[in-house]
Formats: C-alpha cells, structure tokens, sequence
C-alpha cells in the first residue's frame, strides 16, 4: 500500500520534518513538503520532495496555477501531487513531533465502540485521563456542556478517514488558549472510538484519508488559516453521513511544540469560525445531495455554493474547488 504523508511550511528543516524525512526513507513512503513564499531559499530535504513556489509552477496541476501565495490552503497542491501514486495521504504540520507509532502502517478496519449520543459532542472527553474542560477547535461553544459520551458496542468497520489526537499541546481554539494562559500540558489515553453519527470538528494536524475520500480533502481558500480545516471537516461530515462512512478519532501518535502565534491575530480570524459552524452544518443538513462517491464533485460544489450563498466564504472559492476537481478528474480516478 503506498503511503504519503504531506506537509506545507514556512520554516527551514526542523526537528519534525527530519524525522519525517528519515522514517519515511525507512518505510519507503513519500514524503511531500510544499513551500510558500515566506519558505526558506535554501530549503532541502535528506529524503523527500520539497515542492519551492518555482517548482509548484512547473507543475501540471490547475490549482497550483491560481491558489493565493501566503494561504495554508496551498496544503491542496501536496495532496493533488500525493494522490498520482498513493492509497493512504497522511496530513500533519511542522510542529507536531511524531511517535514511533505515527509510522505504523494505516489500517483501514477496526473493532470500536461508536458514539451514541445525537447532534454535537466534545470528542476530547473520551480520551481524557481526568475531568477536565478542554475541547477541541471549532466545536460550537454553545454545544460544550452537552452530556457525557456514550458508546454503543464495539463493532468491525471500515474507516476510510481517521483523526489521530495530539499530546502535549493539543488543537484547540485561542479561547481556551487565552484563558489558560497558553499553558497546555494534555496527555490522552491510548483508546480509539467511531464518532458515527455524531458531530465533532476534526483538523489537518494528523489526519489519515484512505483513496476512497481522496476528493475530499480540499481545503478552503476563501476563508481564514484557522476555519479553513475546520470548515472541510463539516462539509466532510455531511457527505460521509449521506454515504454510511464514519471517521474514527484514535489517540495521539504526535505531541505538538507549538509554533509561535498571536493569541488575538487567531482569535480574530477564528471569529467566523465561533459565528458560522453551526449555520453551515444546519444549512448544509437541507441540501439535496446525492449517495455515492460519483456524486463527491456534485455535492462538494453544492455545498460551497451555499456557504457562498450565505455569505461565509467569498464567491471566487468556486474557481479554486472547480480547479481542484479538475486536477482530480484528470490525474486519479476517483471522481
């Protein structure tokens, strides 16, 4: 099974990327780092494709034609390259220090028990090794005092997406941030569970996405740097529940060191993310979509046309999505 694992940074080679770079080399997995204008001239890997803005525009891929310099969602332009040859995409970013186990081989099958409760649910409360109050980024604030987790039995299933946790400094929103003074130390238990037909946001940070949900993946380029994963993650969410598939949150095979951030420069641009999460999901919940991964391309336009409609994103996201499912559309087979 050919596995990739993607990243974008604006950093020179650091702790994270050389131990991706070496342990990718091990397993004979590819290893795609993509560059952006603030990128290191000089950058270079051991082992490894680092994609400059130079190389991205030699690249016969539409989307790298037209995606903003300077915008996380140039991420799209390593899964497009990943996707030519791979079965597995593994996404992280440049500040999470991976396990040994980050490096296992992905399965795709699992025996779990499921989220039982309706609507919303902090997944963090599942893998806590105490009570506390910590949830991830993007679940509505107004949903945080729902009830407990409860599970049904444990059952075999596929997992064609797969949301690994973070140790150390898990993702979480500026709120939690400011008012816990930046001072995060979480350590989750080792457990895993299906969210089945519950809600929860999930993030690009360490997140593993079989062939079968490759077009997915698109980021937002619209939006900001904080709701642009958070935002696919809902629209993810509506086409997987029309499909039957559910993503399976396992614990952390990563502990991120954060990067250096402004606090209120993420507050800010998490604002719309505070405002519009549950609007788009309810919106996207009267959709008329269509089952089967034949339909993906229909219903991610479908969706984002609304949040267009809404006036969530900005109209010019259609010609970045239509670039992106034409590049998908001509180099793999999955829509």
């Amino acid at each position: 099974m050919k596995t990739s694992i993607v990243l974008t940074t604006i950093n020179n080679p650091n702790v994270v990327i050389k131990k991706i770079s070496e342990y990718s080399e091990r397993n004979k997995w590819q290893f795609i780092v993509i560059g952006d204008k603030k990128t290191p001239r000089n950058f270079k890997l051991n082992y490894g494709e680092f994609y400059s803005l130079k190389n991205q525009k030699k690249i016969d891929l539409k989307f790298a034609r037209i995606c903003p310099l300077n915008n996380y969602a140039r991420k799209n332009i390593g899964y497009l390259i990943a996707m030519k040859n791979s079965k597995v995409i593994i996404e992280t970013d440049d500040d999470n220090i991976p396990n040994k186990d980050f490096f296992d081989e992905r399965k795709l099958e699992h025996k779990v028990s499921s989220v039982k409760n309706k609507g919303w649910v902090n997944i963090y409360d599942f893998f806590l090794k105490k009570r506390e109050f910590i949830w991830p980024r993007g679940v509505p604030l107004d949903e945080l005092n729902n009830n407990l987790i409860h599970t049904k039995k444990k059952q075999n299933k596929k997992f064609f997406l797969q949301q690994n946790l973070c140790d150390k400094n898990p993702d979480v929103d500026s709120i939690y941030r400011i008012i816990n003074n930046n001072n995060i130390n979480i350590n989750f238990k080792k457990k895993k569970i299906s969210l089945g037909n519950s809600l929860s946001t999930f993030n690009s940070q360490n997140t593993t996405w079989f062939k079968h949900l490759f077009p997915l993946m698109y980021l937002p380029v619209t939006c900001t740097m904080r709701c642009t994963d958070i935002w696919r993650s809902i629209i993810t969410l509506r086409i997987m529940h029309l499909n039957n598939d559910k993503i399976l949150f396992n614990s952390p095979t990563v502990s991120q060191y954060r990067n250096p951030h402004d606090l209120i420069n993420d507050f800010i641009d998490e604002i719309p993310m505070f405002e519009n999460d549950k609007i788009i999901y309810e919106a996207l919940l009267n959709l008329s979509l269509k089952k089967g991964n034949e339909n993906y391309a229909n219903n991610m336009l479908k969706c984002y046309q609304k949040l267009i409609e809404l006036k969530i994103i900005n109209k010019k996201e259609i010609s970045f999505l239509e670039a992106w499912l034409y590049d998908i559309k001509r180099n793999t087979t999955n829509v």
